[in-house]
């Protein structure tokens, strides 16, 4: 959709008012974002606003297209009946989107009159385009699964409040800009003495400081701060890299699934996203494969952070196990334990009892050391610990002899606590890695993803097309409609096959030799297609003027600036509802380019009256050299009898029934041929199909005909 001058702001549109609005800022972020999703017709999003539902997001984007665009759908499509025709093809076509983006942006095409043909033939030149990636693609099972994954990225998260970082700093005035920067994400606290500086660190995994001199000065070994210069205009990744992690990681699929598609689609041969070359979306692939779905560092990403969280996962575990092993052993070693004296030991020890004591408690300490040795051996093994990580397991177990035997949990806590910070450290410089390119690749993403939401639009036309075999009409000048092999695709939609037809109107290479008429009566038996046809030509009128392809393996079209199409009308009509039908048909008398399809106009009155209207109403579009009209009917001999101009009568007629009583129906019309309704073959099928009474009562009317 091309922008407009005139529309610079959420003011310059009609229906947006201020709390509407603010509703879309909150959205999107920012006000250009959210003008770009209704400039570019992002239907789904606008949907996901606060009170604006699915309905108010196509009319809404409609209006501003009409408005872009100078035109509205409504000035082609001249009734309420053609209007439908148009949803209803819309309803054929949706089904085929990929994405909620795509089958909602449908609605934001509809048909432009001749007057701008540019516009008609510039969508004709991309649906090419669109059926030729449908032929390559249509048979990739896992693109189409991958498109389902596809929307539109989130634009408002809520931001990421990172608990276990820290900003110091003792400048009073650099605290209120700080805060004002990166408050909601982490704390920032003002300290004056080293001794602040020691209490809030060590609450904290990650500290960071503003570089002033107090930070200078020596610290605790257990105490480490990040300086950073300029920590107000620094790179807000360098501070909370989560921030960019966690937007990424809420679209990862999203991400993911539109990187696969875009090679995909440059793997068939297609030229897509051109402006970002394979290098980009490399780095952008290994940036994603660094990140899981919680915005933290991926598994398998960095084999140290692997490790330090095998250990952080199974030490309670293990240190539970190891605790009962300690006790099991050494029970068993007290119950197998054997004090060996000679006769000097024994006389020693009558002398002396302190000496059995030292002796005793030597072979008890003895089997104690032996146990907690296996015990530090065994946490060694079951947890891949490095040099630091061993000296914790020197004090986990008491040294004096005790029974039972408790591991130190403050020990154990100090150990985890240094195990977490280690992860920290290691990840925030992960992190910073990722948001940094995350960062740069910020708007390569957002084109991604947009480019493959629209190329899904593309492809759901395209798809259409294919799946219905339709095919680009060839647009001619003057005043014609002519096809070959026609289906109507109501029809095909609920019965899968319908037999082809053949049909011209006005001045075309498919109609009859000599043969120019832009007026028609077309006559015919009951449920013999006349309906149908009729639907058939404003499909194809309508998919023509939207720049689509129509259900006919060939077909010629001249455009023109209105459709009326007026539908048949439920049974006779009271004097008021007359009255507003002869009005909704007064505007067919002017002199503008237009096609006129009318089904059944007699029912409005008693025949005499109904032939006498229709006959007046053709005479003054046959005046029209820019008019092209069809009207069904069954009194075509008395509108005949009434015209003050040539006129074409074709007829669809039936010639008799099968042997399952259906009609048997060419439903390609005549040309120039006059057919009978045949109600006689109704009334023989009902005869044929009943007995008794009612079998009497047809007959009686076989009779009449």
């Amino acid at each position: 959709m091309k922008h407009n001058d005139s529309i610079r702001s959420l003011n310059d549109i009609p229906r947006i008012g201020e709390k509407m609005a603010r509703r879309f800022i909150e959205y999107f972020g920012t006000e250009q974002n959210a003008l770009e999703a209704i400039l570019s017709g992002d239907v789904a999003s606008i949907s996901c606003v606060e009170g604006v539902g699915q309905r108010y997001a196509i009319s809404l984007v409609q209006e501003i297209n009409s408005k872009i665009e100078g035109v509205r759908a409504q000035d082609f499509l001249k009734t309420r009946e053609a209007m439908d025709i148009y949803e209803r093809l819309l309803d054929i076509i949706k089904p085929f989107a990929h994405t909620g983006y795509a089958k909602e942006k449908i609605h934001t095409f509809f048909p432009y009159p001749a007057s701008r043909r540019d516009r008609i033939e510039s969508i004709q030149s991309s649906v090419a385009q669109y059926i030729e990636h449908a032929d390559r693609l249509m048979g990739n099972e896992r693109l189409l699964c991958l498109l389902g994954y596809v929307r539109p990225l989130n634009t408002k998260l809520k931001p990421v409040k990172v608990r276990d970082r820290v900003i110091l700093t003792s400048d009073p005035k650099r605290l209120e800009k700080i805060k004002k920067r990166f408050g909601e994400y982490l704390d920032v606290h003002l300290v004056s003495s080293l001794t602040d500086v020691v209490d809030s660190a060590r609450g904290y995994t990650h500290v960071i400081a503003a570089d002033d001199s107090l930070f200078s000065c020596e610290l605790p070994e257990d105490v480490e701060i990040e300086i950073i210069a300029e920590l107000e205009t620094c790179d807000g990744w360098k501070i909370v890299p989560e921030n960019e992690i966690f937007q990424a990681s809420r679209d990862l699929c999203v991400i993911d699934s539109s990187l696969q598609i875009t090679r995909m689609i440059r793997t068939a041969g297609m030229t897509f996203l051109h402006e970002v070359d394979d290098a980009i979306l490399d780095k952008l692939e290994r940036t994603v494969c660094m990140i899981d779905e919680n915005g933290d560092v991926r598994a398998g990403t960095d084999p140290e952070i692997d490790r330090l969280t095998l250990i952080l996962d199974r030490i309670d575990t293990t240190i539970a196990n190891v605790n009962t092993f300690v006790n099991q052993e050494f029970e068993n070693a007290l119950r197998e334990s054997q004090l060996v004296l000679s006769g000097h030991d024994m006389l020693r020890m009558i002398r002396d009892s302190s000496e059995l004591k030292s002796m005793l408690g030597g072979q008890l300490r003895h089997n104690y050391v032996s146990v907690i040795e296996k015990a530090r051996k065994h946490i060694c093994t079951a947890l891949p610990l490095q040099k630091k990580e061993i000296l914790f397991l020197d004090d986990i177990f008491p040294q004096s002899v005790t029974y039972p035997v408790e591991a130190d949990r403050t020990q154990i806590t100090n150990m985890k606590q240094y195990v977490k910070e280690r992860i920290e450290k290691r990840k925030i410089e992960h992190k910073r890695q990722v948001a940094c390119s995350l960062t740069d690749l910020r708007e390569c993403i957002r084109k991604m993803v947009k480019n493959v939401l629209d190329f899904d639009v593309g492809f759901t036309i395209g798809c259409f097309a294919s799946e219905y075999a339709l095919s680009l009409p060839r647009i001619i000048e003057g005043t014609g409609l002519g096809f070959k092999d026609a289906e109507n695709l109501f029809l095909r939609s609920r019965h899968g096959t319908v037999v082809p037809i053949d049909y011209a109107v006005g001045t075309t290479s498919f109609s009859p030799k000599g043969d120019t008429s832009r007026i028609v009566l077309l006559s015919g038996v009951n449920s013999g297609g006349k309906t149908s046809l009729l639907e058939l030509l404003a499909q194809c009128i309508i998919l023509t003027h939207m720049g689509f392809p129509v259900p006919a393996s060939d077909i010629e079209i001249g455009l023109t600036e209105g459709l009326y199409y007026f539908a048949k009308s439920k049974g006779t009509l009271d004097a008021g509802a007359f009255e507003t039908t002869l009005i909704d048909f007064s505007v067919v008398a002017d002199g503008s380019e237009k096609i006129v399809l009318v089904d059944e106009l007699e029912s409005i009155t008693e025949p005499g009256a109904s032939a006498r209207i229709i006959s007046g109403i053709l005479e003054m579009l046959s005046e029209n050299e820019n008019s092209l009209a069809v009207f069904v009917s069954h009194l075509s001999g008395l509108i005949m009898e009434n015209m003050q101009s040539d006129v074409r009568v074709d007829g669809i007629e039936a010639n008799g029934l099968d042997c399952d009583l259906n009609l048997i129906v060419d439903r390609t019309p005549r040309y120039n041929y006059v057919a009978r309704s045949t109600p006689e073959l109704i009334v023989e099928r009902l005869l044929r199909r009943t007995n008794g009474n009612e079998q009497i009562f047809y007959e009686r009317l076989k009779s009449k005909f």
